[in-house]
């Protein structure tokens, strides 16, 4: 999985947004064991929590029209 940086060049800045993840900060930091994540930006650290959850949901979706009659 390709992970960019909230200063990598190539990212737009339309495509920036601030947000205020105070209240959730050690959730996100504590959420995983493996020292990969410790060693991840927070700002990578909420890319990877949002794409997996993105990821899951599309699944779910998927699994839904495949049931249909």
């Amino acid at each position: 999985m390709e992970v960019q940086y909230e200063d990598d060049p190539l990212v737009p800045q339309r495509d920036r947004i601030s947000i205020d993840v105070s209240d959730i900060r050690e959730q996100i930091d504590t959420c995983r064991d493996d020292v990969a994540w410790t060693e991840l930006p927070l700002a990578a650290k909420i890319r990877v929590l949002i794409r997996e959850r993105l990821e899951q949901l599309q699944a779910e979706k998927d699994a839904k029209q495949q049931n249909k009659p």
